[in-house]
């Protein structure tokens, strides 16, 4: 009888305990199979502008897309790119979608396609042949957006004129600014063109760039001095005595130029500044009434006319300041409330000339040759036939009668203002 201790296996053969061995191995390898689950791992789908994340076990990437309902279109041109895809954690699907395209010939005709990449990619799938020099909206490696227009301009024959030179030439675009870009034009600042620049182009069409600059300068203007009136009764009426001479003051004004194709436009005040204050004139005026009188003033000017400021008379009675001096001589008349040949009312201080010798307007101050009688500041405004006969002969206008007479004719001497 054999004895076996608790634990330990009977084998009745060497044989019999090789096929047993077997048994359990086969059983363990088994058992291991079915008890090891698939292997998982992360897969990102890119899909245009969307991004999904995804758990799978899959290593087919057409399952993986079908598995989360993600649906390619080879008939509109989607591309999928496993370029980043190997079927392990980390892995990525690219799926490009294509875009619809419109492209719109000048004709008028439209083309509207799926495609990807550029517009160049577009044309092309469209199996549109461009003109050499056709030009587009978009450049041709513009990236294409889904419901993008692409426009396709005609050729037209164009002259420009700018900065002083003309240019005949065959471009492509819509409009007078595609043309200008062609002609590699730029406008800056205030430039302008004639058509506008969104005119669309025509055929043997004329384009016109007129250059804007502004310049600023600085001018030294004068600033016109008052004049303060006093009045006093020591005078007689229409005199007047300079009491204070006045002084123009100065200033800096700043002026901008327009200038249009280098020509003066426009001239627009932008600032000034004071740099001399003026200084106010002070003048006395007469009041006193003149009576007529019959017989002439000695040493007293007969012309009631007021004297200009620049007039200055010297201690001899005589101007300080003059241009000429003629030796003549002087007849007197007189017609109350007349008008002179010049149309001004008749007056002392307003005396008839032959205008041929002493020309209407000219401002004089006359005194007798013999130093009696003081005539005084006058004009020539008036002529009579008399003075025709006498060469340098003028007719001295007196307030009456008595006092033409009184003068009747004499030596004078004119002094030209």
């Amino acid at each position: 009888m054999t004895v076996r201790k608790i634990g330990e296996t009977s084998v009745h053969s060497p044989l019999k305990r090789i096929g047993l061995l077997f048994l359990a191995v086969v059983f363990f390898v088994s058992a291991t199979a079915f008890a090891v689950p698939p292997v998982m791992y992360n897969v990102t789908i890119y899909d245009g502008s969307s991004v999904t994340e995804v758990l799978t076990s899959e290593i087919d990437a057409e399952e993986i897309l079908r598995d989360e309902g993600i649906e390619i279109s080879e008939a509109r041109g989607d591309e999928v790119s496993l370029a980043n895809f190997n079927g392990e954690d980390g892995s990525a699907i690219i799926i490009r979608r294509a875009v619809k395209v419109t492209i719109e010939s000048f004709d008028g005709t439209k083309n509207t396609v799926y495609a990807l990449g550029t517009v160049k990619d577009a044309i092309e799938k469209a199996e549109i042949k461009l003109r050499k020099g056709t030009a587009l909206n978009y450049s041709a490696d513009t990236l294409l957006e889904d419901g993008m227009t692409i426009e396709i301009y005609d050729i037209y024959k164009i002259t420009l004129t700018v900065d002083g030179k003309t240019e005949t030439k065959k471009v492509s675009g819509k409009t007078v600014e595609d043309a200008l870009n062609a002609f590699g034009v730029e406008l800056k600042g205030e430039d302008f063109v004639v058509p506008s620049l969104k005119e669309e182009l025509a055929n043997n069409g004329e384009i016109v760039v007129f250059r804007v600059e502004t310049k600023k300068r600085t001018e030294e203007e004068a600033i016109p001095y008052e004049t303060e009136y006093t009045y006093s009764d020591a005078l007689y009426k229409n005199r007047t005595r300079t009491l204070e001479e006045g002084k123009e003051g100065a200033k800096a004004v700043v002026y901008e130029d327009t200038y249009i194709n280098g020509e003066l436009f426009d001239s627009e005040k932008k600032s000034e500044t004071v740099t001399r204050e003026p200084e106010r004139a002070l003048v006395q005026v007469g009041t006193k009434v003149n009576a007529v009188t019959t017989s002439l003033p000695v040493g007293t000017p007969i012309s009631e006319m007021a004297e200009p400021s620049y007039l200055k008379i010297g201690e001899n009675g005589l101007p300080t300041s003059y241009k000429s001096v003629i030796n003549a001589k002087a007849t007197a008349y007189c017609i109350p409330g007349g008008i002179t040949s010049t149309g001004k009312k008749a007056q002392t201080g307003y005396i008839a000339v032959d205008p041929k010798e002493i020309p209407y307007g000219t401002e004089m101050y006359i005194v007798s040759a013999d130093g009696k009688y003081v005539y005084g500041y006058c004009i020539a405004a008036d002529t009579g036939s008399y003075i025709y006969d006498v060469d340098w002969t003028v007719d001295l206008y007196m307030n009456s009668e008595a006092q033409c007479r009184n003068w009747g004719r004499r030596d004078i001497i004119i002094y030209v203002l």
